[in-house]
């Protein structure tokens, strides 16, 4: 009579360690979604649009030719 009573517990036993693993294994699965889930739905900043400005080219200005003179070029 012991041994099938203990049969049944081990059963049983068993469903409940199964049960209380997938019930930890489901939690950490969420836990991760939901710390996952702000991260991957945060917009990535996009970069500014800094205008170039248009290259007028080199330009030979009055001080410019200040310095060449002195210079000595």
């Amino acid at each position: 009579m012991s041994k099938e009573h203990s049969g049944s517990e081990r059963g049983r036993s068993k469903s409940r360690r199964e049960f209380l693993k997938d019930v930890l294994l489901g939690g950490g699965v969420t836990a991760v979604a939901l710390l996952t889930r702000d991260v991957v739905a945060q917009p990535q900043p996009e970069a500014e649009a800094v205008p170039i400005p248009e290259s007028k080219g080199y330009r030979v200005t009055p001080h410019i030719q200040d310095y060449y003179r002195t210079a000595g070029l």
